[in-house]
């Protein structure tokens, strides 16, 4: 029956046909949010990030782009005084890398392209980019000084002051 009425109507299934490509190029392109279906590409973002949403606190947010790892931190200490703001921001975000590389199967996150974090504070705005190998790394550092330099020649960070 349906083939009958496609074979009365041609141009309507020459519209069938057209929609049906016009709808996969754009689900190939990522166009249309509604024929996306990134969530089931696998990658080793989305492996990472599931044990790391059990552990991470309620002001952080982390999401995957691709295979880079975005971590977004909405900071709420207080601090007294403009001077140390900075090496408390610097430090904080030492600790988030460090809990992240805790909290995420070591072995996946070696292979996420690159982990960016943004610690969002009311008067300074922290953006950082390193890559997954080298934020690995930081699981067997134990001294202080040894991670200090490893981060600075590994991490990128850009400051914008509100």
């Amino acid at each position: 029956m349906l083939l009958n009425s496609l074979m009365k109507k041609p141009m309507l299934a020459i519209g069938i046909i057209m929609f049906g490509l016009v709808s996969y190029q754009a689900m190939q392109q990522n166009k249309w949010s509604i024929f996306s279906n990134a969530k089931l590409n696998p990658t080793s973002c989305s492996a990472a990030i599931i044990k790391l949403n059990k552990a991470i606190p309620g002001n952080w947010k982390a999401y995957c782009e691709k295979n880079n790892l975005a971590i977004e931190i909405n900071d709420e200490t207080e601090i007294k005084s403009d001077a140390q703001l900075r090496p408390a921001l610097y430090r904080q975000l030492a600790n988030h890398m460090i809990f992240t590389v805790n909290n995420s199967p070591v072995d996946i996150l070696e292979k996420v392209d690159i982990v960016r974090y943004k610690i969002m504070h009311d008067k300074l705005e922290i953006n950082a980019v390193t890559t997954g190998n080298y934020i690995v790394k930081l699981k067997t550092i134990k001294d202080n000084k040894y991670i200090l330099e490893h981060l600075k020649s590994t991490v990128k960070v850009k400051e914008t002051v509100k």
